[in-house]
């Protein structure tokens, strides 16, 4: 095994139940702190509404900030998607929470609607409207982008600036009401959320591209492949290479400075083994990959990552695998493929790749390269098949699963990835067939 190698298995049901516990206790330990601190001070009906819903929107906020910062240990635990949907539904939680803290002030504040007043109210008043505005900004921004579908870039820059007002100005707002922060442990709270989510960010914006600089790969090819897809090959300049574990991802930057903010996550391709040489295939959409295509040898690229649960790390004992992709959702498949055949890894492995048509199928002939090394098998499903199509046709579903799968296949491990309706169905046709849910392992494209 490649002293490369490194092990990403930090995602058991323990690991995910410690992260609940750490985020149940940033939301409720302010609360709990306040009641101990203020008591008989906020206890009428508005002022513990007040108290309850401003506090607890502001631990929200703080654990929305947190959940996307790319931390490796939480993306391992969950996964991307489920982070950025758990993101989305507290993000939710603290919109509502801010609002009913609005309107218990607005109903219970003797200064009523006069508090709404920038010129003539508070600074903690006025740092209150505006992330409130922010805040609200943010929401309508986040409905209106599936129906308009604005630049990801654009839309991430505003979105992200919009984050930083809101919760500046949310911070700033319980510090210079001092009403809370008088109180020795509330105010010690908020200074620790406050260099958190400041540590964070400096993380993310700063310590990040450094390393990514450190770091840098140079483009050594782009080709085009079969199913519309764009296969980007790098090395890296100057270093051994970044470790990574099969099935993980990176997110890519091309510029002159690693300071650059756009940036697309990609599913690593190539081996484990040999990190200095890393591929990526692309499904031709958007500028980002006509951006790609027009890269030339010696190009300089940062990666940041890399990041992800889903690998066979800690596997070593499963007796097999069973590998089921959609369209562009082979790539981390085929990693792991790589990396078995150049481990003498034996075990083996059940394949099953569907497309539109056959011409759409990805990455077979790389799948095909590796197979003599392998002890694998390869099932390729058409929805549209064309003229002289002897293989599997429609959709993955429990039908083609029922005949494609060997005997006892509940002691097998499943690696889904590909859209999320695809990934969804499956993945309840391999439980409605018995297979333990412990053991369906998935990554769905779309979620960042």
């Amino acid at each position: 095994m490649s002293r490369h190698t490194i092990s990403a298995r930090v995602h058991g049901p323990l690991a995910r139940f410690a992260w609940f516990v750490l985020y149940v206790d940033i939301l409720l330990i302010p609360l709990a702190l306040a009641w101990a601190a203020v008591g008989p001070v906020e206890s009428t009906v508005g002022g513990a509404i007040e108290l309850s819903a401003g506090l607890v929107a502001f631990s929200a906020l703080v654990v929305a900030v947190v959940l996307p910062a790319r931390l490796p240990m939480l993306i391992s635990a969950f996964g991307i998607e489920t982070i950025l949907t758990v993101h989305r539904f507290i993000a939710l939680v603290a919109v509502v929470l801010v609002l009913v803290h609005l309107v218990a002030v607005l109903i219970f504040d003797p200064r009523h609607l006069s508090i709404l007043a920038l010129w003539h109210t508070t600074r903690a008043a006025q740092a209150a409207v505006t992330s409130t505005v922010a805040l609200v900004l943010i929401v309508v921004l986040a409905i209106r982008r599936p129906r308009h579908q604005p630049r990801y870039e654009g839309w991430r820059l505003v979105h992200n600036g919009l984050v930083a007002v809101v919760v500046l100005t949310a911070w700033l707002h319980v510090w210079w009401l001092r009403h809370l922060v008088s109180h020795v442990l509330l105010a010690l709270w908020f200074i620790l959320s406050g260099l958190v989510v400041a540590g964070l960010a400096a993380r993310r914006w700063i310590w990040l591209p450094i390393r990514a600089r450190r770091s840098a790969y140079v483009v050594v090819s782009v080709r085009a492949v079969p199913g519309d897809g764009v296969t980007l090959t790098i090395q890296a300049d100057g270093h051994p290479g970044l470790p990574f574990v099969a099935g993980q991802f990176v997110w890519l930057k091309i510029g002159s400075t690693p300071f650059v903010f756009e940036e697309h996550p990609f599913s690593i391709a190539s081996t484990a083994e040999h990190p200095d040489r890393m591929e990526f295939t692309i499904k031709a959409l958007g500028d980002f990959t006509e951006l790609l295509v027009g890269l030339r040898p010696g190009r300089r690229v940062y990666l940041d990552g890399p990041y992800g649960g889903f690998t066979m790390s800690g596997l070593d004992g499963a007796p097999g695998f069973v590998l089921i992709a959609a369209g562009v959702g082979i790539t981390p498949l085929l990693s792991m493929l790589r990396t078995m055949a150049d481990r003498g890894d034996r075990r083996p492995v059940r394949l099953i790749v569907s497309a539109r048509r056959q011409q759409d199928l990805m990455l077979l002939p790389e799948v095909a390269e590796v197979q003599a090394r392998l002890n694998l098998r390869v099932t390729e499903v058409v929805s549209e098949p064309g003229p002289g199509w002897t293989g599997e046709t429609g959709r993955i579903n429990h039908g083609v699963l029922s005949r494609c799968l060997p005997r006892r296949p509940h002691r097998l491990h499943y690696f889904l990835c590909g859209p999320q309706p695809m990934v969804t169905s499956v993945s309840h046709d391999l439980a409605a067939l018995g297979i333990p849910l412990r053991r369906i392992h998935t990554e769905r494209f779309g979620a960042v």
